[in-house]
């Protein structure tokens, strides 16, 4: 476990305000090739079908807002009009992946691509100038992932997946379709058993092109089934579908396995699809390794859907469990240069559900949310320094999970200065805040 040392208390790097136009869904690239990162933002209802359809009104499901921005929040370029219902925040539900920032086509530079109304739609990222776009067979695609597929001309195939809700007759996270890099189809539209809500793209043989991880399954490049997970007679690959897969080299053999959250048990396999451990959980929603131990062994934090946190070694054996927290643990950070330990991870706390849609939110949810790094023994750090003046404005709560409203701080790590440790990026609709380590070169 874990020693006593403390991860040390952040810096301010700068808060970015990116009212109106600021979302649930952001991405960072170079899009000018300047050598720095620009913020890409996208306002949107998410998925149409959905649990929360009934509260979704017209004005939330016609929106779109595509910014590319400055890290100081300069606009550079933007498509759409930004939301201006004050006091009522939009409801935005399963559509942190319906934005992509990648180059595409193979040109060198950045492509933006998103879905807006059963479209699919490639600007260019500099410019912001549609570049292409095409119809999906579908207003439920509402996921973007880049893979290499062939060898030849340099672009990437682009993977739309349904990622939550389906259409008739297809199952739960079902279908998902492959476009060239042009947008011409490189596979209709086909089903993967236990598809979920992502999917990893990834070259784990070494002849340059990925295979993909998606639901209980690998499929090699021409979307052939290589293997899938027999979870035994009468299995339901529906209601427990692979909320999330996760890759990580766990136990210090030299090879990947495979960290199944899904969507009740909790297991691991091998990039051979056997199951080597697996551990019994309520809702298993997200999962995270990373070298949290004394020496800097691999130690893994389990996050379960509104029911807390479980801490589990590399063998599956559980070292604690935190039932008093709600939220998720996304990304490891890289907070010192030398030492043990010098990496902790990201908690980002949530209120969920409201029972009772139709209430105005109170200011202290906001301290309460706040989030803090945590360490291998499943200790938090608050150490991301808190002012009264980053508290949520006052809003009304539409859906029975407030952060469909708003009402949360998203986070993520990333190196942004390249001096080797990881800056937090917090941020909500209204302002993105960029944390340093105390190590930091800022």
């Amino acid at each position: 476990m874990q020693s006593e040392n403390q991860p040390g208390y952040a810096h301010l790097v700068k808060q970015v305000p990116v009212e109106p136009f600021g979302g649930s869904i952001l991405k960072l690239a170079d899009i000018d090739d300047d050598g720095r990162p620009e913020l890409i933002t996208l306002q949107s209802a998410g998925q149409i079908s959905s649990k929360i359809e009934g509260q979704i009104d017209p004005s939330d499901r016609n929106l779109y807002c595509l910014t590319a921005a400055t890290l100081e929040g300069e606009v550079l370029w933007q498509h759409g009009s930004p939301y201006d219902r004050a006091g009522v925040p939009f409801i935005s539900h399963g559509g942190s992946k319906s934005l992509l920032a990648e180059d595409v086509d193979g040109d060198g530079r950045i492509e933006v691509s998103a879905i807006h109304a059963g479209h699919l739609v490639i600007y260019d990222g500099e410019t912001g100038e549609e570049k292409s776009q095409t119809q999906l067979p579908s207003d439920n695609y509402i996921m973007i992932q880049a893979a290499r597929l062939e060898g030849s001309g340099g672009g990437l195939q682009l993977i739309c997946k349904v990622n939550n809700r389906s259409y008739p007759p297809w199952p739960y996270a079902n279908p998902m379709m492959v476009l060239n890099p042009d947008l011409t189809v490189y596979a209709e539209p086909f089903e993967v058993r236990g598809a979920g809500h992502n999917l990893i793209a990834m070259d784990f043989d070494g002849d340059g092109l990925d295979e993909l991880l998606v639901g209980y399954s690998m499929l090699d490049n021409d979307l052939d089934e290589i293997w899938s997970i027999d979870l035994g007679e009468g299995f339901d690959y529906v209601g427990n579908h692979a909320d999330a897969i996760a890759v990580s080299d766990i136990n210090g053999d030299g090879e990947l396995e495979i960290m199944y959250s899904g969507s009740r048990d909790f297991f691991v396999a091998d990039l051979g699809g056997n199951v080597l451990w697996k551990t019994e959980a309520g809702h298993s929603q997200v999962s995270l390794a990373g070298p949290w131990g004394n020496d800097g062994e691999m130690l893994i934090i389990l996050s379960e859907k509104n029911r807390g946190l479980w801490g589990l070694d590399p063998g599956g054996k559980v070292l604690w469990n935190r039932a008093d927290l709600n939220g998720y643990v996304l990304s490891n950070v890289r907070w010192h240069r030398c030492g043990s330990p010098n990496c902790w991870a990201l908690f980002q706390p949530q209120l969920k559900p409201f029972e009772k849609p139709g209430i105005r939110s109170k200011p202290p949810w906001s301290r309460e949310i706040w989030p803090s790094l945590i360490d291998g023994n499943g200790r938090l750090h608050d150490v991301l320094p808190w002012e009264n003046t980053y508290s949520h404005p006052p809003m009304l709560i539409r859906a029975h999970r407030s952060y469909d409203c708003g009402l949360n701080y998203q986070t993520f790590s990333t190196d942004l200065n390249g001096d080797g440790l990881d800056e937090v990026l917090v941020y909500n609709r209204q302002n993105i805040w960029i944390f340093s380590s105390p190590d930091a070169n800022w």
